[in-house]
């Protein structure tokens, strides 16, 4: 905690609650790591997908706050694997805000937005910048936590909108780009409950 560093961002695109809630991980003992066990909804598809020249592959995994996913993904030869997020202590992981970035145009070939997406009220303008600096034919993979009991519940206070399935996923993805869905699954293990899309950007 010591090492923290913060990203220079002044958006309302934020949801009040998500700085807060994420560095509270680091207050208990080991909580912050070992959240990785449900990216494996979005890499063991990418690891599939991409069964040779993993090398070459440029990846970006958003709201990753630990180096799990990304030494994960290293694991399987993607070696040219950082993290984004608004805060780290890590070196390799880049600090901004999803929303905008200062990235240039077709830069990646994957982009991973592991249970980010819930933190945003504005989840329109982070696809919109994950198309801006996704290569053509790139990879946008999508994780967010499902509540089945959201319509009669509610959102919870940590969320910033109401995106809940694959389908609300797709919808999103729909209005702002062409694109092929290639790996689509909602989880409802009681423990652990996601949504996951992976999809093609076409255009």
């Amino acid at each position: 905690k010591r090492n923290m560093r913060f990203a220079d961002y002044r958006t309302s695109q934020i949801g009040e609650e998500t700085i807060s809630h994420n560095l509270s991980a680091f207050d208990l003992p080991r909580a912050a790591f070992g959240c990785g066990g449900r990216m494996g909804l979005l890499i063991y598809p990418i690891v599939g997908y991409f069964t040779r020249d993993r090398e070459k592959q440029k990846i970006l995994a958003v709201g990753c706050r630990t180096e799990d996913d990304i030494y994960w993904l290293r694991a399987y030869r993607f070696r040219d694997t950082y993290g984004f997020d608004l805060f780290s202590y890590s070196r390799n992981i880049l600090l901004g805000d999803i929303h905008k970035t200062t990235f240039p145009d077709h830069t990646y070939d994957v982009i991973l937005l592991g249970w980010v997406l819930s933190y945003s009220k504005d989840p329109e303008a982070i696809i919109k910048e994950c198309k801006r600096i996704l290569k053509p034919g790139g990879l946008l993979g999508i994780g967010i936590e499902h509540n089945p009991l959201q319509d009669t519940e509610g959102v919870g206070l940590v969320r910033a909108n109401v995106l809940n399935s694959t389908g609300d996923l797709i919808k999103l993805l729909d209005t702002v780009m062409e694109h092929k869905v290639i790996f689509e699954y909602d989880h409802y293990h009681p423990s652990e409950r996601g949504s996951v899309v992976i999809t093609k950007v076409l255009s």
